[in-house]
C-alpha cells in the first residue's frame, strides 16, 4: 500500500475521533494517511473535521482529512473502515436502561448483555448489515474493524452478512493493564505478558507474568492487604489512565470473581456484574457492590456528561482555549492498520473473532476474544487451548443468547428475539421478558424494521 485511505464511519463523535487520529498521527508509519470523517449528522462534523487537522498540523502527521455525510461516495479506494456507531442514540441508550428499571432489572451499562444489550443489538443489525454490504460492493479488500456494541453480536452479524474481512476492537484489556501498572507499580506496555480469552467483556486473565514473577499471585496479594503490598516500582497514576477516568475506586465484583475462580477478569466492574445475575438482583445488593451511589448510571464515558458538554470541549481544543493533548492514547486502531497494511511493526492484540480454535471448549464460529498476532499477512489468532471450569460455563450462559439475537435480528423473528431475552441471566422470568420485549418493540418501532416488514436479510 502507498498512503492508506482510512473511512471511520460515526466520524462526527466528539468523544472518540479525535483520539484515534491523535494515534495515527503518532504513528509514524501512517503519515500521510488519507482519512475521511463519515457522519450521517453534519453538526459535528464541522467541529470534528477541522479538530483533527489541527492535530495532525500540530504533529506533523501530513493527514488528509476530510468530512463528509455520504457514505458510499467515501469507500471505493479504502483499505480500512472503522465503525462507531450507536443507532437511536443517547435518546435510544436512555430508553435502554428506563424500560427494564421499570420491570425491576437494573442495569449498569446496558450495551453488551441483559435487556439493554439485546435491544441495542437489534436496533444495530440492519444498520450494521447495510453497511457491510456497501463496504462488500464499494471497498471488498479493505479491513473493516468494528468498535460498536454490542461487540459480540454485532461483529457476529457482520462475520454472517459478508465475506469482508472484519474484526471487532475493544480497550478493556488495555484498560485493565493500566489499573494493574499502578496496583503492582510497573511499566504495562513493558513489563506484563498474559494470557487471555472470553467474549467482550467477560474476558479473563488466565496467566499473567510480571517482570518475571506470578501477576496474577502479586494482585491476589494487593487485594488481600493492600496497605502493607510492596509493589515492584513506585505506584505512579498512568497519565493515560488519570486521563480515562483515574484508578477505579472499587473493584469489588472483579476481585469477588478472582477470590472465587482464581482467574481474573479484565473489564470494569459495570460490565461485568451484567453478566450474572446475583450482582443487581436488588438495589440493595447493587450498593453492596459498589453500584447505584450516583443512580443507574454507568461509570463509562458513553454515560458521563452530556454530548453538548462533549462538543464544547472539542470546540475549546479547536480554539486553543484546552490545550490539546498529543500522545499516544491505550487504543490499538492505529496500530491493528500500522500492523496489517505492512506499514508498521507486527502486533498483539485483543481481538473478537469467529472461534476457528483459539478456546477449545467454546462453540466453533461463535465470536470470541483473544490475543490474536497482526502482520502484513492477515490476522493469526492465538489459542488458548480450553477454557478452564468455571469460566466456560459462565461464557456459555451467554453465548447460545448471542447466537439467538443475532439470528433473530438477521431474520426477524420475534418469538426468538423474546426467547433470547428470556433466557439472559438478568431476566427474572418468561413473563418478565415478554413485557419488556413488548415496550421495546413499541418504543424502538421505527429502529425495527426487521420486525415490521420493512427490511429484510
Amino acid at each position: 500500500m502507498d498512503n492508506i485511505k482510512f473511512v471511520l464511519i460515526g466520524g462526527g463523535s466528539y468523544g472518540w475521533t479525535h483520539t484515534l487520529i491523535t494515534d495515527i498521527a503518532c504513528t509514524p508509519s501512517l503519515k500521510g494517511a488519507h482519512i475521511i470523517l463519515q457522519d450521517i449528522d453534519p453538526e459535528p462534523l464541522k467541529t470534528v473535521v477541522p479538530l483533527c487537522q489541527k492535530i495532525s498540523a500540530e504533529l506533523k502527521a501530513d493527514l488528509k482529512i476530510e468530512g463528509s455525510i455520504d457514505l458510499d461516495p467515501s469507500l471505493p479506494g479504502a483499505d480500512f473502515v472503522g465503525l462507531t456507531i450507536s443507532t437511536g442514540g443517547r435518546w435510544a441508550d436512555d430508553i435502554d436502561m428506563e424500560i427494564p428499571a421499570r420491570h425491576g432489572v437494573l442495569q449498569l451499562v446496558g450495551d453488551t448483555v441483559g435487556p439493554g444489550g439485546w435491544s441495542r443489538a437489534l436496533r444495530n443489525i440492519p444498520v450494521v448489515t447495510d453497511i457491510i454490504r456497501k463496504v462488500e460492493k464499494l471497498a471488498p479488500n479493505a479491513w473493516f474493524m468494528n468498535y460498536s456494541n454490542p461487540m459480540t453480536v454485532l461483529t457476529r452479524t457482520l462475520q454472517k452478512a459478508s465475506p469482508v474481512r472484519s474484526m471487532g476492537i475493544c480497550h478493556e484489556l488495555q484498560g485493565f493493564m493500566l489499573h494493574v501498572d499502578y496496583f503492582l507499580g510497573i511499566d504495562w506496555e513493558k513489563d506484563i505478558t498474559l494470557s487471555m480469552a472470553g467474549i467482550n467483556h467477560l474476558i479473563w486473565i488466565l496467566s499473567m507474568t510480571t517482570k518475571g514473577q506470578d501477576g496474577l499471585a502479586l494482585m491476589k496479594n494487593y487485594i488481600r492487604d493492600h496497605e502493607h503490598f510492596k509493589p515492584l516500582g513506585p505506584q505512579v497514576v498512568n497519565e493515560e489512565l488519570a486521563r480515562a477516568g483515574g484508578v477505579a475506586p472499587s473493584q469489588k465484583v472483579k476481585f469477588d470473581l478472582f477470590e472465587r475462580c482464581g482467574f481474573m477478569p479484565a473489564a470494569g466492574d459495570s460490565h461485568i456484574a451484567e453478566f450474572f445475575p446475583h450482582y443487581l438482583r436488588t438495589e440493595e445488593e447493587a450498593r453492596r457492590w459498589g453500584f447505584l451511589h450516583k443512580g443507574l448510571k454507568a461509570h463509562t464515558f458513553a454515560r458521563t456528561g452530556s454530548r453538548e458538554d462533549r462538543g464544547k470541549k472539542c470546540k475549546a481544543m479547536l480554539e486553543g482555549k484546552t490545550p490539546l493533548f498529543l500522545k499516544h492514547s491505550h487504543e490499538h486502531a492505529d496500530r491493528t492498520i500500522a500492523a496489517l497494511s505492512g506499514k508498521g511493526e507486527p502486533l498483539i492484540t485483543p481481538l473478537n473473532l469467529p472461534n476457528i480454535g483459539q478456546i477449545d471448549n467454546l462453540p466453533r464460529e461463535a465470536v470470541v476474544e483473544t490475543l490474536a498476532y497482526l502482520d502484513g499477512d492477515g490476522i493469526h489468532p492465538l489459542a488458548v487451548g480450553k477454557l478452564p471450569h468455571p469460566l466456560d460455563q459462565y461464557i456459555m450462559r451467554h453465548i447460545p443468547n448471542q447466537e439467538m439475537i443475532t439470528e433473530a435480528g438477521l431474520m426477524g423473528n420475534k418469538d426468538m428475539a423474546v426467547c433470547a431475552l428470556a433466557n439472559d441471566p438478568l431476566i427474572p422470568g418468561p413473563d418478565i421478558a415478554a413485557k419488556i420485549a413488548d415496550d421495546f418493540f413499541e418504543a424502538f418501532r421505527d429502529y425495527l424494521p426487521q420486525f415490521n416488514g420493512k427490511w429484510s436479510f
